[in-house]
């Protein structure tokens, strides 16, 4: 089987603030990439808005080239089911991306309101909850610091997806130690922006919300990853003092685009094995799927053999 994209590009997002320092440091936003012309440097952005604006350029560059890219980013695409409906009022993940674009503000210095955000969220629901986590300085009272202050009738805690993968964290989850809900709060719209960025509008599409449970045939196609199935794998990678960050968005670009080279990668768009009918048509309506996740042994395997 032939090679499906031309570049694999990989981003670890961050919910900061305020800028990343000037040095290169964990917890920002890192960008790897590997294709056809082998593995490039992985890029360090201090802010949201600049890591988009560099890929908005890229992916258009490629496009206009008439060159394929699998785009891939580490924060949930989706929410569990039931949310998207109640909040954007249509049953369908990308509803929830334009409800998200509209409502959120983030400055070019990372400065952001999504605690406000997730108290107008949690209103949408009776009782106290779904998301939780905060500073505790923060002035919104609605979204409690604890997760067991929570109670009323709310969605599902868990994905699909985050059932098969037990140490993934809920996307309620907006502060402390693993949590990445204000990823997501923060990531979505800023894919929103992306997909609709000169160069880009009609030729991204997300999967497996635009594409179905299958790679599509779009220039560009917008995935999500989770960085820590590979763990091993990169592990076995990572330089000495080498940050993490940087190391895993190099790993799985390589390791996506070695089992591309190989033929490897189209079969992990397809439907996850296992699911009820019921529930394959929530994950690709509304919930999304993490790609890979039934292929983290090939992954691992075309990683190694680079």
């Amino acid at each position: 089987m032939a090679r499906i994209f031309d570049l694999v590009v990989m981003t670890d997002w961050s919910a900061r603030s305020s800028l990343s320092p000037a040095r290169e440091t964990a917890d920002s936003i890192w960008i790897g990439a590997d294709g056809v012309g082998g593995p490039e440097p992985p890029r360090y952005f201090r802010g949201r808005a600049a890591a988009i604006g560099w890929l908005a350029d890229r992916l258009a560059t490629e496009a206009a080239a008439g060159r394929r890219v699998l785009a891939g980013f580490d924060f949930p695409f989706g929410w569990p089911r039931g949310a998207a409906a109640r909040v954007a009022g249509r049953a369908e993940g990308l509803a929830v991306w334009a409800w998200l674009a509209r409502e959120i503000e983030d400055a070019p210095d990372n400065r952001n309101d999504r605690w406000r955000v997730a108290e107008r969220l949690n209103a949408c629901w009776d009782g106290v909850g779904p998301f939780w986590g905060r500073p505790a300085a923060a002035p919104h009272p609605g979204v409690p610091t604890k997760g067991r202050a929570r109670h009323g009738a709310h969605p599902p805690e868990r994905r699909h997806v985050e059932v098969r993968i037990a140490r993934a964290q809920p996307v309620w989850k907006l502060f402390t130690t693993g949590s990445v809900g204000s990823q997501t709060l923060l990531g979505l719209p800023a894919l929103e922006r992306l997909r609709r960025a000169p160069g880009l509008a009609g030729r991204v599409a997300v999967w497996p919300f635009e594409t179905g449970w299958a790679a599509g045939a779009a220039p560009v196609v917008l995935a999500e990853i989770y960085p820590s199935m590979l763990d091993g794998a990169v592990r076995a990678v990572r330089r000495p003092d080498e940050i993490l960050d940087r190391a895993q968005v190099r790993a799985l670009a390589s390791a996506y685009a070695a089992l591309d080279a190989a033929g490897g990668l189209a079969p992990l768009f397809g439907p996850p094995p296992g699911l009820d009918p019921a529930a394959l048509a929530e994950a690709e309506r509304e919930e999304a799927w993490i790609l890979g996740l039934e292929g983290r042994e090939a992954l691992s395997a075309a990683l190694a053999g680079r």
